[in-house]
C-alpha cells in the first residue's frame, strides 16, 4: 500500500508544481518531470513485486491505475520534447493521480487461474496501454478544438499550447490507439477461446472489437485527410468518451470488481 501511496504523492506534487507554473510563471519544469518519473518508479516497483506475488491486474481498479500511470509516462517523455506542454500539465497530472487512487481499493484476493495466463496478461497490458492513449487522444483533440477558437479569437488563455503540438500528440495517440487495440483484440479473442472455448462470449471482447473498427476507420480517415482536422478531433474526443463508459460499465465475464 505505501507504494501505492508514494506512486499517487508524486502525481499531486506534479500537479502542484504544475499549477503553480501556469498561475504563478514559475519554472518548476525540472522538479515537474522529477515528480512525475518518481511516481512511476513507484508503480513499477510495486507492479513487479505483485507480479511476483502471482497477482496482476485482478480487477478494473488495477486496470484504471495502469492507464492512468502510463499516461503520466507517456507524458513525461513528451515533455521533454515539447516544452509547452507544461502549460497543461496540471490538467494531465489531476488525471493521472485519480486514476491511480483506483489502487487504493484495489484488494488482489482469490484471483482466478485464467488471469495469470500469459495471453491474457498480454491483453490487459496491451488495453491499457490503448486506454491510455484514446484518453490522451480525446484530451490533447478537445485542447486542440480550444486552441483553435483562442487562435481564431486571438485570445489566448494560460493554458494556451501550440496547435502543432496538440496536432503531432492527437495524430500519434489516435495511431497508437489503433495499434494497441489491435494486440487488445486478437489477444482477447486467443485467451476467450482458452478460457471457455467460444469467440465471441465475453462482451468485452465485442466492445474492443467495436472500438477498434471505430479508430480503424479514424486512422484512415486522418491517413487520407477525407474529413475536416476538427471533425477528427470531436470525434477523438467522441472515442474517450465511448471508452470510459466501456472500463466503467462493461467488465470481462471473469472479472469481478
Amino acid at each position: 500500500m505505501i507504494l501505492y501511496i508514494l506512486n499517487i504523492a508524486f502525481y499531486l506534487m506534479a500537479f502542484v508544481s504544475f499549477l503553480l507554473y501556469t498561475l504563478k510563471a514559475k519554472n518548476t519544469i525540472t522538479y515537474s518531470l522529477a515528480f512525475i518519473f518518481l511516481g512511476n518508479l513507484f508503480y513499477l516497483i510495486k507492479l513487479f513485486l505483485n507480479l511476483k506475488a502471482g497477482v496482476l491486474f485482478g480487477n478494473i481498479d488495477s486496470i484504471v491505475a495502469f492507464s492512468g500511470n502510463i499516461i503520466m509516462l507517456f507524458y513525461g517523455i513528451m515533455l521533454t520534447k515539447f516544452r509547452n506542454l507544461e502549460n497543461v500539465g496540471f490538467i494531465i497530472s489531476f488525471i493521472g493521480a485519480l486514476f491511480s487512487m483506483a489502487n487504493l481499493r484495489n484488494v488482489f484476493l482469490h484471483q482466478h487461474p485464467s488471469l495469470l495466463n500469459p495471453v491474457f496478461i498480454i491483453h490487459i497490458v496491451s488495453a491499457g496501454i490503448s486506454y491510455s492513449f484514446i484518453m490522451l487522444g480525446g484530451i490533447f483533440s478537445l485542447l486542440k478544438l480550444i486552441s483553435e477558437k483562442q487562435i481564431k479569437q486571438k485570445k489566448f488563455s494560460k493554458t494556451y499550447v501550440p496547435i502543432y503540438t496538440l496536432i503531432f500528440i492527437e495524430k500519434l495517440s489516435i495511431n497508437m490507439s489503433f495499434i494497441f487495440l489491435t494486440i487488445t483484440m486478437l489477444f482477447g479473442v486467443m485467451w476467450s477461446f482458452y478460457y471457455d472455448k467460444s469467440l465471441y462470449i465475453d462482451p468485452k471482447i465485442m466492445v474492443i472489437s467495436f472500438l477498434w473498427l471505430y479508430y480503424a476507420v479514424l486512422v484512415h480517415t486522418y491517413i487520407f485527410k477525407s474529413s475536416k482536422p476538427s471533425t477528427i478531433s470531436v470525434l477523438s474526443a467522441f472515442g474517450s468518451t465511448i471508452t470510459v463508459i466501456s472500463v466503467i460499465f462493461i467488465k470481462h465475464s471473469i472479472i469481478t470488481g
